[in-house]
């Protein structure tokens, strides 16, 4: 007998269509987001007087995503924040 354990209901498509709309239709109106976090970090660099990585970008992005879907229920809210999630590993790589 096989013993299962607890049963969790999360969206397993949630990561998937981050990445699909990060690296899809939003490349398209956005840009490169690798791009765009270099770039806002450079802007929040000379704004703060500290260095700012863009992989602190992508982190309080999620931080923004997370404050936002404290109003009320939207997917899109969470699914931003995975998104930047993915960001932010792939630039802590780099």
């Amino acid at each position: 007998m096989s013993q299962k354990g607890p049963v969790v209901a999360v969206d397993p498509t949630l990561p998937r269509d981050a990445l699909h709309t990060m690296t899809g239709p939003r490349m398209d109106t956005h840009g490169d987001p690798h791009d765009t976090l270099a770039r806002v970090a450079q802007m929040w660099t000379g704004y703060l007087g500290k260095d700012v990585h863009p992989t602190d970008v992508a982190q309080m992005m999620v931080m923004v995503k997370q404050a936002r879907s404290r109003a009320a229920y939207d997917r899109d809210h969470y699914l931003d924040a995975v998104a930047y999630l993915l960001l932010a590993e792939s630039t802590a790589r780099e």
